[in-house]
């Protein structure tokens, strides 16, 4: 029989899972999660739910911006020079205009205004040009932008009824800032406009908004984060597409700070009128415009109480927003209005730096009181002539005597035995070929030259004929004239250089004083009381003695001293006849300095004498309450 081997057992079925199970298991799964989310719902909604909440209505709320009125600007009695006034303007918020080709035309039908001129005032914000509105509204989506400024009353009505035609803009009354002098003190005030990009960019840590207008040049430049104030506004809700919905707030602008100057502003506009009757009479004379500049100073603490430079603008113009075509006449103009002649400007200064070259041969024992040198007319340097101004010369002369007479073979002997070295160290000593430290941009350094800088400038030696030039204020010589005010005022007080201040105080809009100005003094003069008493005998002749050079504005029974300059000049494309430059610096009284006084004229083509120092004996006057000299001769105080 045949033997086969076991069979395997068959394997025993599993038994199928139960329903019941599988629906606990679920059961169990599905209670985890809602636990899970009822938790995380529970920790937001009741331990964080506040805090949501607030984040969620943030999302939804935006705010425009409102414009802080600056602070006021007061001369030193307080007459009110720079102020703010109410202007209705029209405002655009790009996110809520819904149809802006539309809009922008109905308006400027409706307001009698130029389209175009609307659409380039919109689309060039923050020193920006937008190529659209698209990309306008998304970068600046919240302006406010002003689309028109100054509506009248008729404008204003006009809008009103039919404001809801136009969503997205609406009448605001703003403050804009005001200059109810116009153009007297331009060029010291400074004027404000539309913060661009750059600047943006720059001051955005120290608070300032895309919105804000600031201080573009002078004191509104220099004082602006004082000046500013704090911007306002208005919280607005807006849906999930960035429309407005509802105004829910407002919060009010904080006034800036005002400012409180040493300018005394009777004075201001007594040497403003001076200077432009005498530019009126010079342009009779040489047939068009010049300009000029005038500065007075109290010689004690350098607080600076008239600042004049001529032509001037008018900060009203760039307010509201200046239009092209003023701007570019601002531009085109040849005798440039827009630069301040009185800081920025360099020049030869002629016979005025005769103080300084006075002052170095005193310091170095080169002269004395009595020291003569003598002036034949001409003064021979190793065959190179030195011409004087007076034909057949001045004869045996002291240095007192030198400076009335403004002797310049005196000086071009005197500038040869000093040299330069000796020279360059007191014009250096005097703050000449550095600024003064004055509160306002723009100031230059002037030119000092050195035999090392004419190396490095013209790649040339230094000659002695060099020396001679500077020691009368010619050649390579550059300076500002509040320079050479700064100058004449340490030869007026002994000696002691002060930095010049218009801004005498800083006061919040309570009027409690938060910064207060006093004198900043910059350095000595080594020079001897005595030795500077004998310069101011030589200036008092100026003005006293019938040979002094500015014996033409003396002021009978009042005793002030002075220095006439008359500087040449190169020839260049703005001034192809090469006018002279004319100067006059003075201090009063001679016997107890209360102002100093520099007056220059721009290629004005004639003496200091005549072009520059009836100005300043116009500011004496003025200042001192003294009425002009009559016919027979006398001046009075009023």
């Amino acid at each position: 029989m045949t033997l086969h081997p076991p069979r395997p057992a068959a394997p025993r079925a599993t038994p199928p899972v139960r329903p019941v199970a599988r629906i606990v298991a679920f059961a169990v799964f599905a209670a985890v999660a809602l636990g899970i989310l009822i938790g995380r719902l529970a920790f937001m909604q009741l331990a964080h739910g506040s805090e949501y909440a607030r984040l969620a209505n943030l999302n939804q709320l935006r705010t425009i911006p409102v414009t802080a009125p600056r602070g006021v600007i007061y001369d030193r009695r307080g007459t009110v020079i720079v102020r703010n006034r109410p202007s209705f303007v029209v405002q655009m918020v790009p996110m809520q205009v819904k149809d802006p080709a539309g809009e922008m035309a109905d308006l400027a039908r409706l307001l009698g205004l130029s389209v175009d001129q609307m659409w380039r005032r919109v689309l060039t914000q923050n020193g920006v040009t937008y190529p659209d509105f698209d990309a306008l509204a998304a970068a600046i989506p919240l302006g406010p932008i002003n689309v028109a400024e100054d509506l009248t009353p008729a404008q204003v009505g006009m809008f009103s009824e039919r404001a809801d035609r136009f969503a997205g803009f609406a009448v605001e009354l703003l403050p804009v800032r005001d200059y109810p002098y116009r153009t007297l003190g331009s060029h010291f005030l400074g004027y404000v406009g539309q913060i661009t990009a750059a600047e943006y960019a720059a001051r955005r840590h120290e608070g300032y908004t895309p919105n804000d207008i600031v201080g573009k040049d002078g004191l509104e430049y220099v004082y602006d984060r004082w000046l500013r104030g704090r911007p306002g506004g208005r919280r607005i809700k807006v849906n999930a597409a960035g429309e407005a919905v509802a105004t829910v707030g407002a919060f009010a602008a904080v006034p800036g700070n005002d400012l409180v100057l040493n300018i005394d502003w009777r004075l201001q506009r007594a040497a403003e009128a001076a200077m432009a009757r005498q530019i009126g009479i010079i342009a009779r004379r040489i047939g068009h415009r010049t300009g000029g500049a005038a500065i007075v100073e109290d010689p004690s603490t350098g607080a600076v109480l008239a600042f004049v430079s001529q032509p001037n603008i008018d900060p009203n113009d760039f307010a509201a927003g200046i239009s092209q075509k003023k701007y570019d006449a601002y531009l085109n103009d040849p005798l440039h209005p827009l630069f301040n002649r009185a800081i920025a400007g360099a020049y030869p200064t002629g016979s005025t730096f005769k103080l300084i070259t006075a002052s170095a041969a005193l310091a170095t024992g080169l002269l004395t009181a009595t020291t003569t040198r003598y002036c034949g007319g001409v003064f021979d340097l190793n065959g190179y002539i030195f011409n004087d101004d007076l034909a057949g010369g001045h004869g045996t002369l002291t240095l007192p005597t030198a400076i009335t007479e403004s002797c310049d073979v005196f000086f071009y002997q005197v500038g040869h035995e000093l040299g330069i070295d000796k020279l360059d160290r007191y014009a250096a000593l005097y703050g000449i070929g550095r600024p003064t430290g004055i509160d306002l941009p723009g100031e230059t350094s002037g030119i000092l030259p050195t035999p090392a800088w004419k190396r490095k400038v013209y790649n040339d030696d230094w000659y002695a004929g060099d020396t001679v030039n500077m020691a009368i204020g010619q050649g390579y010589l550059e300076a500002s004239p509040v320079q050479m005010l700064r100058v004449v005022a340490a030869v007026a007080n002994g000696g002691t250089l002060y930095a010049p201040q218009l801004v005498a105080a800083i006061r919040d809009p309570h009027g409690r004083v938060l910064v207060r100005f006093g004198p900043r003094v910059l350095g000595h003069v080594p020079i001897a009381p005595s030795d500077l008493a004998i310069i101011r005998r030589g200036m008092l002749g100026v003005i006293e003695d019938p040979y002094g050079t500015a014996h033409n504005v003396a002021i009978p029974g009042f005793h002030y001293a002075g220095k006439t300059g008359t500087a040449e000049n190169v020839p260049t494309v703005d001034n192809p006849s090469g006018r002279n430059h004319a100067w006059f610096v003075c201090y009063a009284p001679y016997d107890r300095p209360r102002i100093a006084v520099v007056v220059f004229m721009d290629q004005s083509g004639g003496f200091g004498a005549v072009n520059a120092a009836p100005v300043a004996q116009a500011i004496v006057e003025s200042y001192f309450h003294i009425k002009p000299a009559g016919p027979n001769g006398a001046g009075i105080r009023d």
